[in-house]
């Protein structure tokens, strides 16, 4: 919570300083339309938690690998077709939402299309998360969670627009989001490794393990 007012106040006044109140305007849309888009993946994630949970549990490791492999795929996919529709239909999009300045159309639609670029990275991103939280591994998932809207996010906010201006304000998230993705894939991968050992593990367990006969 204070995290996220901490960066809420980072931004707008960035958007503030580098566009004024039609940056403002403009940002707050894209907000609500990447959060329209990635819906559909954070209900996947939601889904896969108890079947990654249960299984992980029952030490049934191949179809947690399974299940994430899944999950990842079709968020990607997902996304993927989010950011062409977002790509395409840019300028329609946020003048749906704002019958307004064309200067805000142009910012909105930039911007949109910046961010278009990174969604199918974001589907990874969250689906690693909602793994590591699940099977129980705090410290990963914790970094992950703030690494999107946090980590990355406040320092990129904070340094591009100085040397792009507007431009650096409408490239802060999809930055964040090619540093998150970054730190996702050998978080996750590592996770997986370890889980394709724990699974040898338990195959040579059942192997050795002599007959009840």
């Amino acid at each position: 919570q204070i995290a996220a007012s901490l960066v809420q106040v980072i931004s707008n006044q960035s958007l503030k300083t580098h566009g004024g109140d039609l940056a403002i305007g403009a940002m707050a849309t894209i907000s609500s339309i990447s959060l329209l888009f990635l819906m559909p993946t954070f209900g996947i994630s939601q889904g896969m938690q108890p079947i990654v949970g249960f299984n992980y549990g029952a030490k049934l490791f191949k179809r947690v690998k399974e299940g994430f492999w899944f999950c990842v795929k079709l968020s990607s996919v997902i996304l993927l077709v989010a950011a062409i529709a977002g790509w395409i239909f840019s300028e329609q999009l946020i003048t749906f939402f704002l019958h307004t300045d064309p200067l805000v159309i142009e910012y909105g639609s930039l911007a949109l299309r910046l961010q278009c670029l990174t969604f199918p990275l974001v589907g990874w991103i969250t689906i690693s998360n909602m793994m590591l939280q699940t099977i129980g591994k705090t410290v990963k998932a914790s970094l992950l969670a703030m690494s999107r809207q946090f980590l990355f996010f406040v320092p990129a906010i904070l340094t591009l627009p100085g040397m792009f201006d507007m431009l650096g304000v409408q490239l802060s998230q999809p930055v964040a989001d090619v540093f998150s993705f970054i730190l996702a894939v050998p978080l996750s991968l590592s996770v997986i490794k370890e889980m394709t050992e724990l699974e040898k593990q338990e195959e040579h367990y059942k192997m050795v393990q002599p007959s009840k006969d």
